[in-house]
């Protein structure tokens, strides 16, 4: 590296070797030239400063012999030559690698740059490239000349830099730099920083003693500033603390944010509290409001980081935060009262008439915010904190910023303004990988930021493959202040037991969120809730319903994974006894007339008294029944069980068959073999796998079943069995062992006494003949199981009766009454969320149609059959809907649906394939 120096001796070094470049005229020569490098020097101007009014005999020849030694000189350094340009010469080199023009661009940039830790860090840069007196050892009238200028823009800078050391709170640097002899800009510099630093009787006394010189040298009084300098300090007015930390240089996106803080801070004396969990960006925020606000607080910003939640620190006590405020403020520490009261006393006093923006970041709790605030009504105080903090929104009329996870938007723009959107552009799915399993967290997103920076040659793919692998180890950077799980550590700690335990059991809970019953019941305290909302550790994300941030649940689950066995099985234990019996009393009013096919549930029981409440409660906590049975210790296998069994009818109404499926099976696996319970359990997973379209799989675990009801004499499993066996064969064109299933699964409905499972097997039984083609005889059975439904007051067996009715009638030439039948039959559907209901009734009332009448129901059919996997009504709409769009002329899309149609009766095993055959064949 090459380094041309004239700031000091004229010195050339390469690689930080110095090189011997003559004596003093060859050096004249050298200055001259790096002075004005890149530009030609004439001879004239050359010989001129070189030797001035005394030149050789013969200056050209000298000049040349001088020039000729240095381009052999600097002919070895890279990018360094000397070249004759007309009557002249130009050294060639970067401006940058010669010292004082270096000076000279760091002072512009430094001017330039808007924020003042920016432009002290240039000015200190540009005055560290001074080495003594520039151009030492050499002496002309020229080189004087040039000297002095250079001494003079230094002098400037120097000025111009404490005048920022000022400002940024550095008067300290100020006080370390010797006293200037004279100027009045740095006197009044010297004045003001002895204030600063708590020494206002030293102050005086220099300012008198400036006074005085200036009488006695100019006959003069000092300027403005030293006079308004001098009346702040007799007046007792304070320094302007400028204490704000630089602003984040990737902070981006928060738009809405920063403008909700210029509404909670508008009036003078608001109080405003930016709360979150723990990386989420609180500080960032804050430090970007305060700085884009300074303007509006002229008398200065105080700013105290109070380790409230901090891995690497202790919390600041507020007591030693007040001293270190009232030492901005100008108070000398012989002038601090002695006791932690007198000095918040001072404290008060001293902002009560002041304008300024005090930032207090990472308060730990209300007590740790309280004796900062100030006197009066003309500061305004900003909070951060991972705590609410409830009691100063309460006591102290403070206004709430919650601060929630950046969206996807913003994640997206905060990694582009740090990596540069054509990387993002080049990797989209890896980006889209890392944006969700950050999920919106600030600092996780800048920890990968970083990790990309650190290692540029990496690819993204291989950052979303760690993350995927272990996304708190992804999140690490072995360093406390930029690890997740040192982050959350922080925030953990700092609960009371009781919550720290609920904390731990929160990991427990399998899907992303908790209902408030469930949670009191898991964590056995409902305070427990409370204080973790208030930690910003749990968001009542909905009303009633809470959860954790993904990367806050994954530390949750690490810690629980160490606790006793015993306390986990006993915590998981609690849950789900709790929803075994909020499910038993949600399925008594969902469907009140078979409580026998339910087993017996203890323990406390809400009342789902609302209309609907207790569809809306097994809608809302369906996921979290399913993943807390699926991932269930073998402990709790008779608690699977039974959840199993209690939720087996709302699962089939409301078509959830896939999950149906999972759960039943779970059950399926950890019921003891040979007992009933086993015995349900295949039927239940037989009879799901007849909607899902899988036959065969479906009349293995039927044939399991049939043979345990008839050994243990179990006539409700009999029946419920044999009534899955008569539907597959139906469904196959076996009408005849069809017919024989369902006799028998109506007597032995009727040996059971339960009046619902005798009108369940009459609607099948109605079924049966309607699709055999006796519509007469359809209805008869179907009446019958209506006025059971009737008497019963059952929507859910009194709306399949009128579907199949209107189907009956449809057969038996009677439109209007089908119609009828059918739209009371959807009512019923819609009303009670009947989803198995509602596919089958759109198609059979659909068949009932042709051409533009058909189509809608059949689509809208086809549409809920796909969501519930219902593969059988799928092939029902696709193949009307084929029928339908031929009879319109539509014949690319009856050709469509048509295929669509052959291919799941195929996989069905159904005899309606051959008809969709014939059809294709005469497209």
């Amino acid at each position: 590296m090459v380094d041309l120096r004239v700031l000091g001796p004229v010195e050339v070094l390469a690689g930080g070797t110095r090189l011997d470049i003559g004596h003093a005229r060859q050096r004249d020569v050298l200055a001259v030239l790096l002075l004005d490098v890149g530009r030609a020097v004439p001879v004239a101007r050359l010989v001129d400063r070189v030797w001035g009014e005394r030149p050789p005999r013969q200056p050209r020849n000298s000049l040349y012999a001088y020039v000729s030694r240095l381009r052999t000189l600097l002919g070895a350094l890279d990018g360094v030559t000397i070249e004759r340009e007309r009557d002249g010469y130009v050294l060639v080199a970067d401006p940058q690698t010669v010292d004082v023009h270096r000076f000279e661009s760091l002072l512009q940039q430094a001017k330039k740059t808007t924020d003042d830790h920016t432009a002290l860090a240039l000015y200190d840069e540009a005055l560290a490239l001074w080495r003594g007196t520039p151009l030492s050892e050499l002496d002309s009238p020229w080189v004087a000349e040039v000297r002095a200028a250079l001494e003079r823009k230094r002098e400037t800078a120097v000025l111009d830099r404490d005048d920022l050391r000022l400002r940024t709170g550095a008067h300290a640097a100020v006080l370390a730099e010797p006293a200037p002899d004279a100027g009045e800009r740095a006197a009044a510099q010297r004045i003001e920083a002895l204030f600063l630093d708590g020494r206002p009787a030293d102050a005086l006394r220099e300012y008198e003693e400036v006074r005085s010189r200036l009488a006695d040298e100019l006959g003069a009084d000092p300027g403005p500033r030293l006079r308004g300098l001098h009346e702040r300090i007799l007046t007792g007015g304070g320094p302007e603390p400028r204490q704000l930390p630089a602003a984040a240089p990737s902070f981006s996106g928060r738009a809405a944010e920063l403008a909700a803080l210029d509404r909670l801070l508008a009036p003078d004396g608001a109080v405003a509290v930016i709360s979150g969990a723990g990386g989420l960006g609180k500080t960032w925020l804050a430090v970007r409001w305060a700085t884009d606000h300074a303007s509006r607080f002229p008398d200065g910003q105080l700013y105290v980081d109070l380790h409230g939640f901090d891995p690497a620190h202790e919390p600041v006590p507020a007591e030693r935060a007040v001293r270190g405020f009232l030492g901005a403020l100008g108070v000398a520490p012989a002038s601090l009262p002695p006791e932690p009261d007198g000095q918040a006393a001072l404290y008060r006093s001293l902002t009560a008439r002041r304008r300024l923006l005090i930032v207090l970041d990472n308060a730990q709790d209300t007590r740790h915010v309280t004796p900062l605030l100030p006197g009066g009504s003309s500061c305004s105080v900003l909070v951060t904190s991972r705590h609410e903090l409830g009691g100063l929104l309460t006591t102290h009329g403070a206004r709430a910023l919650p601060l929630r996870t950046l969206d996807e938007g913003q994640a997206r723009e905060l990694l582009a303004h740090r990596l540069g959107a054509a990387r993002l552009a080049a990797e989209p799915e890896a980006v889209q990988d890392i944006l969700a399993r950050c999920g919106g967290m600030a600092l996780a997103l800048a920890i990968v930021a970083a990790r990309v920076a650190a290692h540029p040659d990496r690819r993204l793919a291989a950052l979303a493959a760690e993350l995927r692998e272990s996304r708190l180890d992804a999140l690490d950077t072995g360093e406390l202040t930029a690890s997740l799980r040192a982050v959350f550590d922080a925030s953990y700690r700092a609960l009371p037991p009781a919550a720290a335990t609920a904390f731990r059991l929160l990991g427990l809970v399998p899907t992303e969120d908790i209902g408030r019953a469930a949670a009191t019941a898991l964590l056995g305290d409902a305070r427990a809730v409370r204080v973790l909302c208030a930690a910003r550790l749990l968001e009542e994300h909905q009303p009633g319903r809470f959860r954790m941030h993904d990367l806050v649940k994954l530390y949750a689950a690490e810690l629980v994974a160490a606790d006793d066995p015993a306390t986990r099985l006993a915590a998981s234990t609690r849950l789900f006894d709790h929803y075994l019996s909020w499910a038993s009393a949600a399925m008594d009013r969902f469907s009140p007339h078979e409580p026998y096919v339910r087993p017996r549930v203890d323990g406390p029981r809400p009342d789902f008294a609302e209309v609907q409440s207790d569809r809306a409660w097994l809608d809302a906590e369906r996921a979290s029944m399913l993943a807390l049975a699926t991932s269930a210790p073998e402990a709790l296998a008779d608690h699977v069980v039974r959840l199993a069994a209690t939720l087996w009818r709302y699962l089939y109404v409301a078509a959830h068959h896939n999950e149906a499926l999972t759960l039943h099976t779970t059950a399926l696996a950890l019921a003891t073999p040979g007992t009933k319970e086993w015995g349900f359990a295949q039927h239940a997973v037989g009879m799901t796998l007849i909607f899902l379209g899988r036959f065969d799989a479906a009349a293995a675990h039927l044939e399991q079943a049939l043979p345990l009801a008839l050994r243990l004499r179990n006539d409700l499993l009999e029946s419920m069995t044999r009534n899955s066996i008569a539907t597959i064969e139906d469904i196959r064109g076996r009408r005849p062992e069809a017919r024989r299933q369902y006799d028998a699964a109506l007597a032995a409905a009727r040996r059971t006494g339960y009046a619902l499972l005798e009108g369940i097997a009459l609607c099948n039984m109605g079924e049966h003949h309607r699709w055999c083609g006796n519509h007469q005889e359809a209805a008869k059975y179907l009446h019958q199981s209506g006025r059971i439904a009737e008497d019963l007051g059952s929507a859910g067996l009194g709306g399949p009766v009128l579907a199949a009715l209107g189907s009956a009638y449809a057969g038996l030439g009677r439109p209007e009454d089908a119609d009828a039948y059918f739209r009371r039959a959807l009512e019923y559907a819609r009303e009670g969320g009947n989803t198995n209901l509602e596919v089958t009734a759109l198609n059979d009332f659909a068949a009932t149609k042709s051409g533009s009448e058909a189509i809608p129901l059949y689509e809208k059919a086809l549409a809920l059959a796909r969501r519930a996997g219902h593969l059988r009504e799928q092939a029902f709409a696709q193949h009307g809907l084929g029928v339908a769009h031929r009879a319109a002329g539509n014949d690319a899309e009856a050709v469509a649906h048509l295929e669509a149609a052959l291919v799941a009766y195929t996989e069905l095993g159904a005899p309606e394939a051959e008809e969709v055959r014939a059809l294709l064949a005469e497209s």
